[in-house]
């Protein structure tokens, strides 16, 4: 049961527009292929945690990150930084 209700929260969250001044993109050469989804209770590795990445198509499924994932982002609007803001699941985004 969580995890249907896990998953209809994210599928609606994901569903929110994204602003374009708090859009992320993977640096060249950078992948998120190492960052499985999260579970219903949240992410396995010691250092990971679960968070969505906010780019340009929208929302990215709640990921298990770690908290140097901004080395391997940077931000669509150039006068802006990436953070990370706590939550279940977390926010990978661009802020002034």
């Amino acid at each position: 049961m969580r995890l249907l209700v896990f998953g209809v929260l994210s599928a609606l969250g994901s569903a929110c527009g994204v602003d374009e001044d708090e859009v992320v993109r993977l640096k060249e050469g950078e992948s998120l292929a190492d960052a499985p989804y999260c579970s219903s209770v949240g992410c396995t590795g010691a250092y990971e945690f679960c968070a969505e990445l906010f780019f340009d198509f929208g929302r990215s499924p709640p990921l298990c990150i770690t908290d140097d994932i901004c080395e391997r982002l940077e931000c669509a609007n150039s006068n802006r930084r990436c953070a990370i803001f706590d939550g279940f699941p977390g926010q990978v985004k661009c802020i002034d």
